[in-house]
C-alpha cells in the first residue's frame, strides 16, 4: 500500500491546490489562470496513470505468490501471443485504433471525447523486467487498455504447453511465442449486456493489430485458446469475438505413441473390418458415397500426419479422394487436394450407415480417451 500511496501525484495536487487557494483569496492574473490551466490537465493525467497502474508486489494480500510479470487473469481482454516483440509508440496506437474505429483521436490540450495516452512509471521495476508498454485508449463507451510485452505472456510455455496441450498445432504456437500484445477493458466489470459491446470494440482493435507474427490468440475471461489464423479476423472484427473459441482454428493434431497398445489394436481393428467399409461403398448411392471418409498415414521424409480423406474411389490396393485437414508439417498436399495412398497406410475409417449412425472410427475412441500408456 505504501509504494501505491508514494506513486500518487503529490506535486500537481500541492500546486493546484496552492493555485486554488491564490484564485479565491486575491484572484489569478492571465499567466496564473493559463498555469492554472495547465496545472489542472497536469493533475488530470497524471491521476488517470496513477488509477491504472498495477499494484507493487506484493500487494495484494489474497495472492501474494503471483509474480510481478504475470498478467491479470480475470480481465476482459483478448490476447496475441507473438513469435517476436513489437514496438509501439502513441502516434502508431492512435492510427491503428482510429482505424479500427473509424474515429478520429485528438492530439492537442483539450478535453477531447477520443484520445490516446502512453502511460509510463519510472519508480516501478516491471517495465524494466518484462517491458510491458501501456497506452490508454479513451472513448464515450469507456477506457480501453493496449499493452505490449517483450516476454512470454505464460511462465515456462515450453513446460505448460508439454503439460496442457494435446492439440500439437495449438502446442508448437504456445511454445513457439516470445511476446504478447492485449486489449483490456479497464472499467469495472461489465455487465452481461454491456459485455458484448465492449468485446466488439476489443475485437475490432486487435483486426488491426493483426500480423504474420500472431501465433494464437487468447481469452483470459474463457481460459480458451486457439491457433491464429487470418481466417479468423472476420469473427474478431463481427463484434462477437468469443464465437472464434467455440471450436479449433484447424483440425487438433493430437499426438498418440505409435508403441499405444490401444492405439495398435484400434488400427487393427480397422484393417480386420476393411471389407465391410468397401461393401457400403460399393453400395451407395453417389450422394451417400460423401459420407465414408477414410483417414491414412501421409509422410515427408520424417514429417508424419494422419489425415481424413473423403473416399471417391476404392481399388483392390489403393484409396482415392478428397483431403479433408490442413496439414500442419507437410508441404506437398493441402486440404481439397487430390490424394491416393496404399492399404499399407490406412489407419481408420467410418461411415453413416442407414440410421444415420457412425460405423468405424477406432482410433477415435483411443484418441477422446488420451492414454498414452
Amino acid at each position: 500500500m505504501w509504494q501505491r500511496f508514494k506513486t500518487f501525484p503529490f506535486l500537481s495536487a500541492v500546486i493546484l491546490l496552492a493555485l486554488n487557494i491564490r484564485m479565491v483569496t486575491s484572484g489569478l492574473t492571465g499567466v496564473g489562470i493559463a498555469a492554472f490551466g495547465i496545472t489542472l490537465f497536469w493533475f488530470g493525467f497524471e491521476f488517470i496513470r496513477w488509477l491504472i497502474l498495477p499494484p507493487a508486489p506484493g500487494e495484494d494480500p489474497e495472492n501474494p505468490s503471483v509474480s510481478d510479470s504475470a498478467p491479470e487473469e480475470t480481465i476482459t481482454s483478448l490476447v496475441y501471443f507473438l513469435a517476436e516483440p513489437r514496438t509501439a509508440d502513441e502516434q502508431m496506437i492512435r492510427e491503428l485504433v482510429s482505424s479500427a474505429l473509424g474515429r478520429e483521436f485528438s492530439t492537442d490540450d483539450s478535453e477531447p471525447e477520443n484520445f490516446v495516452i502512453q502511460f509510463r512509471n519510472p519508480e516501478s521495476s516491471r517495465l524494466e523486467e518484462d517491458a510491458i508498454v501501456r497506452f490508454l485508449v479513451r472513448i464515450p463507451e469507456g477506457n480501453f487498455a493496449i499493452l505490449l510485452s517483450d516476454s512470454p505472456y505464460i511462465e515456462n510455455p515450453e513446460e505448460f504447453a508439454e503439460q496442457s496441450i494435446r492439440d500439437k498445432r495449438l502446442r508448437n504456437a504456445i511454445e513457439a511465442h516470445r511476446a504478447w500484445l492485449s486489449v483490456d477493458w479497464m472499467d469495472d466489470p461489465p455487465p452481461p449486456e454491456q459485455s458484448k459491446k465492449v468485446y466488439g470494440i476489443i475485437g475490432k482493435i486487435l483486426c488491426a493489430f493483426a500480423g504474420p507474427d500472431c501465433l494464437a490468440i487468447y481469452s483470459p475471461e474463457l481460459h480458451r485458446c486457439n491457433e491464429f489464423d487470418l481466417s479468423l479476423l472476420e469473427t474478431l472484427g463481427s463484434g462477437q469475438p468469443l464465437e472464434l473459441f467455440e471450436e479449433p482454428t484447424f483440425e487438433p493434431i493430437i499426438e498418440i505413441s505409435d508403441s499405444n497398445p490401444k492405439m495398435a489394436a484400434a488400427v487393427a481393428k480397422a484393417k480386420k473390418r476393411w471389407p465391410e467399409f468397401t461393401d457400403r461403398f460399393s453400395r451407395a448411392s453417389k450422394e451417400d458415397r460423401e459420407k465414408f471418409i477414410v483417414k491414412a498415414e501421409f509422410r515427408e521424409g520424417t514429417a508424419c500426419e494422419y489425415m481424413w480423406v473423403a473416399v471417391t474411389r476404392i481399388e483392390p490396393d489403393t484409396v482415392e479422394g478428397i483431403l479433408m485437414n490442413d496439414p500442419h508439417e507437410l508441404l506437398d498436399v493441402h486440404r481439397g487436394a487430390e490424394v491416393r495412398f496404399g492399404m499399407d497406410r490406412l489407419n481408420d475409417w467410418i461411415y453413416s450407415d442407414d440410421d444415420g449412425l457412425h460405423v468405424g472410427g477406432f482410433t477415435l475412441d483411443v484418441l477422446a480417451e488420451g492414454d498414452e500408456d
